[in-house]
């Protein structure tokens, strides 16, 4: 797996945003996430943090409103913005009592300075940039906080997958797919191979992060997977100190663990 010059870095992670954002964009995903389940740690957050998301609240990457109409039960005003004009269309159908729109959310500029008193980055929205992106996000996110304000994200973890990344493992999710859409996974098992074909070659390695081609809607997408420890000191130099990091069933992960068993980690942290 690459590691790669500052150039060919900087291309590859132009690619990674741009084939996300075409493949987010399509619109398809609707029924997939036409939900309002939470996870464990979802749940947690939402009650942990209930006064501090009774605010101005905005939501980036609201697909289909799985959080959505949760947070607007507790804040005064939910703003959410999605790539995907279907998925928008849907969030408005389905929760009147919030504003949605459509919105890259790599350009926050029409928010103004300290608009809101929380932001949330759920499922791992971010994670479709590159660091580069990711890192210009969150200081854009910085800005439209009020001050003390919320952010609240989550992010594929680094350490879950250096587990799964054996040659075996990888193969196995190749040749699976979902084993809750049987029949899909077996009708859409040459796609997955040559959609890891494709973007295999676009994976790098930084000292502090990974960009990887994952089982994500059959291998069509690259994301960004960083450590627990990692993550605090990129908030940190972007200007947020660390509350509390949650493993999915709500757990709290300290400095220095790895929660190697759990996919993504989530971060609630105060500007």
């Amino acid at each position: 797996m690459a590691r790669g010059t500052k150039v060919d870095i900087a291309l590859r992670e132009e690619c990674q945003a741009r084939l996300n954002a075409d493949r987010w964009a399509e619109g398809e995903f609707v029924d997939h996430y036409a939900s309002r389940e939470l996870r464990p740690v979802e749940s947690v957050v939402i009650d942990r943090y209930r006064n501090a998301l009774s605010g101005r609240v905005l939501e980036l990457g609201c697909g289909a409103g799985r959080l959505t109409g949760h947070l607007s039960e507790v804040a005064r005003e939910v703003h959410g913005i999605d790539l995907s004009p279907a998925m928008v269309a849907y969030c408005q159908q389905a929760y009147p009592e919030a504003t949605f729109s459509v919105g890259d959310l790599r350009d926050l500029s029409r928010f103004p300075n300290g608009s809101y008193d929380a932001v949330v980055a759920p499922f791992n929205v971010l994670d479709v940039l590159g660091d580069a992106a990711r890192r210009a996000v969150v200081d854009q996110i910085h800005r439209l906080l009020a001050a003390d304000g919320l952010f609240i994200l989550s992010s594929h973890n680094r350490c879950y997958a250096r587990r799964i990344s054996t040659t075996t493992r990888l193969w196995i999710r190749l040749a699976v797919g979902s084993p809750r859409r049987p029949l899909r996974s077996i009708r859409n098992l040459p796609g997955r191979l040559r959609n890891r074909r494709r973007l295999r070659r676009m994976e790098h390695v930084q000292d502090d992060y990974a960009v990887l081609n994952d089982q994500a809607h059959d291998f069509s997408v690259l994301h960004y997977y960083i450590s627990r420890d990692a993550q605090e000191r990129q908030l940190a130099e972007h200007g947020f100190g660390l509350v509390e990091c949650l493993d999915l069933d709500g757990r709290a992960v300290l400095r220095g663990e790895t929660a190697a068993h759990c996919s993504e980690l989530h971060y609630i942290a105060h500007r």
